[in-house]
């Protein structure tokens, strides 16, 4: 399960996943998946012993996990913010978008500790997270945003 979770690590945007992919440029994939299952158990490891949320994870994602963990624990579910509906679309302008919060948002909706932003991180850290070139998705996903909604294509019923 844990080289599973590795070899998914090819497709993430974060620090982890720009580390697997430049190893496995340079070594083979095997080898790469080892090394990133062996980094995922010390996060882990450290995570617990630290109790703090993984830094780098999806906002999005996350919000779903928890929320589904949450409605399988309690049976509750959260009930809406607000009330009323958004005005509708008209020619073209004010096209449906969702909100995408904060990774600190969703932990705090989920009485978790916040997740540490770039600022308060160690020296050493913020250094590796330049060397990767990822400070923009910490920075994403350290602020709330507003996405275009994608539109689900509907199936056409046969005549």
């Amino acid at each position: 399960m844990l080289t599973q979770a590795a070899q998914n690590m090819a497709r993430h945007p974060g620090p982890l996943g720009v580390s697997f992919r430049r190893l496995a440029k340079r070594k083979c994939w095997n080898v790469a998946v080892c090394a990133t299952a062996r980094k995922l158990v010390t996060i882990a490891w450290l995570m617990l012993k630290n109790n703090e949320p993984y830094r780098y994870a999806s906002p999005t994602t996350t919000q779903q996990k928890l929320t589904r963990l949450r409605v399988a624990v309690t049976g509750q579910q959260r009930k809406a913010e607000h009330k009323g509906r958004r005005p509708g679309v008209k020619n073209g302008q004010n096209p449906p978008t969702r909100q995408v919060p904060s990774l600190n948002k969703v932990c705090e909706q989920e009485a978790l500790p916040p997740a540490h932003g770039f600022e308060q991180l160690p020296a050493g850290e913020q250094r590796i997270l330049r060397t990767l070139g990822v400070i923009e998705y910490v920075q994403e996903i350290q602020s709330e945003r507003r996405v275009p909604r994608t539109r689900r294509s509907r199936k056409k019923t046969p005549q």
